[in-house]
């Protein structure tokens, strides 16, 4: 763990000390949420798949009518030199933008200078050991921006982590939408197959767009892996022949079962992927 007092973050394009003050009690992003953010693998001393990162958040930050006054080759030119001079070479970066300061309630300010920084943390989630998840009975909401956009309004999934249904030992939790249809963890994408299709809920509107989803559907098409996106509830998983969750940090996590309450629990200890799949969970960044 990096001391604060020596440990360097950027803020709009200079460099600080972790403990400098540098949130107005005003900043719309401490105040509403009204941000978004990246959390981006550090490994080797650089980042991974940055362009990815840059494009969900720009696409984002179009919707939301927010501001990035920062190209590409600058956020990385930072984040490079960030992780050198706090000696991070395995850890996690985030980039964290918030619309800036602004008067009291919901209307956007006339004028407003957007507050763009970037942190880092030294060490990764440990991957290896299969992951079990529970059932957590709060919903995303399918027409909700905060559902299909990385936003600074999180609470949906931090609520889900701290009343986990049944056992508070889960790694992690599944959320359905509204209509009881699968969603994600609270910080993962979900998949699963059954021999050589490969099953994951689609986009368009309880489902973060995951950078590490991406990669791996055009992995599994590269493949072979005959891949389905749909609406599909919980109970398909009773079918599965296994099940792994991904994100930009852990990569590709197996798991080993999903405890539903109402529908039981499945099972995926003993069920070994083989052909193209096998080789889709044995590539880089999957355990």
């Amino acid at each position: 763990m990096m001391k604060n007092g020596k440990y360097k973050i950027w803020l709009n394009g200079a460099l600080l000390n972790a403990d400098t003050p540098i949130v107005c009690a005003t900043d719309r992003g401490f105040t509403l949420g009204d941000g978004l953010f990246e959390t981006i693998k550090i490994s080797k001393g650089a980042p991974c798949y940055l362009l990815d990162h840059f494009n969900r958040l720009r696409a984002s930050a179009k919707v939301l009518s927010l501001s990035l006054p920062y190209g590409d080759e600058a956020l990385r030119g930072a984040l490079l030199h960030l992780a050198r001079i706090n000696n991070v070479t395995e850890g996690a970066a985030r980039l964290t933008l918030s619309r800036g300061e602004g008067k009291r309630g919901l209307a956007l300010p006339e004028t407003t200078i957007p507050l763009c920084v970037l942190t880092l943390t030294t060490g990764l989630p440990h991957v290896g050991t299969p992951h079990t998840l529970g059932l957590s009975r709060i919903r995303r909401n399918s027409t909700s921006i905060t559902s299909c956009h990385k936003t600074l309004a999180y609470i949906d999934n931090i609520a889900a982590r701290l009343h986990q249904e049944g056992n508070s030992n889960y790694d992690d939790v599944v959320m359905l939408d509204e209509a009881g249809a699968l969603a994600s963890t609270t910080c993962a994408n979900l998949f699963w197959w059954t021999g050589d299709k490969l099953y994951t809920p689609t986009l368009g509107g309880a489902v973060l767009p995951g950078t590490m989803r991406a990669r791996v559907l055009a992995s599994a098409r590269m493949l072979g892996v005959l891949v389905h996106e749909g609406r599909y509830g919980a109970e398909v998983l009773l079918g599965a022949q296994g099940a792994f969750i991904t994100n930009a940090l852990i990569g590709v996590q197996r798991l080993s079962s999903i405890d539903f309450a109402k529908i039981g629990k499945v099972n995926f200890a003993q069920n070994a992927p083989t052909g193209p799949m096998a080789q889709l969970l044995s590539a880089p960044g999957a355990a």
